[in-house]
């Protein structure tokens, strides 16, 4: 951090006030020398040039920070503070050294209370809606949606795992989604890949997909102290335009840094769902308006709320903007903030 000006007033004057009272002790009782005059003007001089550069390169270093130039050059800037940028004094973040995420958007609450591997197959394991409920391997989807996850981790040691869901249900019980996915992988020991398991967390607000990419980078940020450099998101094939596209352009995330793994659909109902849903994502980007609020509120029956900014401070803005116009305010991941 650079000095304060009542830092560097008392910084010069120590430095300079020490030779100047000497000779003023020597020459005590006569008439000011010429020595002392110059001395004095010379101190003058130097501390007025101090101050003036500290000033300036305060401005300087803070036009920088926020400053103007090309994307590439912003981009470059935030790769640099994303490697050391964001520590809060005094805190212990717990996955410091991971760089990229893996997020996984999670579907269904898992309410099942045995810790085998195989009751996560079965429907009775899961809080399915009427219309899951019917639909031929529903289940296995997302035990497929956590081995994908898993894998994705283990190819890459410099990456965090994170299962994405709230509480969504209130028939289920105050469960978290993305906790239930953890506790699937943690039955099935990882798939045998059981290294991942300390790269591997929770978000437990995620009301939908938006929130899933959205909450996903606060709470990153709350692991690492930093924001990813690669994301790779887990889910269906038939929602990868809705976040490829849609989601990662209302948070300006570089296309060259996202990538997205999908599992094949279940069914056409789901497709044509999805038509209507990314319809309304394109006219409302950041899920403000009555229908894709009212989905969130239905989805938060334990009022469990979204995130705000002092949990991730360089995200605040992003974290209350509604839009419908894109956000264009500063962002910690392409040099703004």
């Amino acid at each position: 951090m650079l000095p304060t000006f009542k830092q560097n007033s008392e910084s010069a004057q120590n430095r300079f006030a020490a030779p100047l009272m000497r000779v003023r002790a020597r020459n005590e009782g006569g008439s000011p020398p010429v020595g002392l005059i110059g001395l004095t003007l010379a101190c003058c001089v130097l501390l007025a040039f101090q101050l003036w550069y500290s000033s300036t390169g305060s401005q300087q270093d803070s036009g920088y920070a926020a400053g103007s130039g090309s994307s590439s050059q912003r981009r470059a800037l935030a790769v640099t503070r994303r490697g050391g940028a964001g520590f809060r004094a005094g805190r212990n973040f717990p996955a410091p050294q991971l760089k990229n995420l893996v997020l996984v958007a999670c579907h269904s609450v898992y309410t099942g209370l045995g810790l085998q591997e195989r009751a996560a197959e079965e429907k009775s394991s899961w809080f399915l809606l009427d219309y899951q409920k019917e639909v031929e391997g529903q289940t296995h989807s997302f035990v497929q949606h956590i081995q994908l996850g898993v894998r994705e981790a283990a190819a890459d040691p410099d990456a965090l795992l994170l299962f994405s869901g709230g509480k969504t249900r209130k028939d289920a019980g105050p469960r978290a989604e993305g906790e239930g996915y953890w506790l699937v992988a943690e039955a099935a020991k990882w798939y045998g890949a059981e290294g991942v398991r300390e790269r591997a967390f929770t978000e437990d607000r995620a009301r939908d997909s938006f929130e899933n990419l959205l909450f996903g980078l606060c709470r990153f940020y709350e692991l690492s102290g930093r924001y990813p450099d690669f994301i790779t998101v887990v889910g269906y094939d038939f929602k990868q335009r809705r976040f490829s596209n849609l989601h990662r352009a209302a948070l300006r995330l570089p296309e060259e840094g996202f990538r997205y793994e999908g599992t094949p659909a279940l069914n056409a109902a789901a497709v044509e769902g999805e038509e209507a849903t990314a319809a309304a994502f394109e006219a409302d980007p950041y899920g403000c308006g009555p229908a894709l609020s009212a989905k969130r509120e239905a989805r938060d029956p334990y009022a469990e709320g979204g995130y705000t900014g002092d949990r991730c401070p360089a995200m605040a803005e992003i974290l209350q903007h509604c839009g419908p116009e894109l956000f264009d305010g500063p962002l910690p991941w392409d040099g703004t903030v």
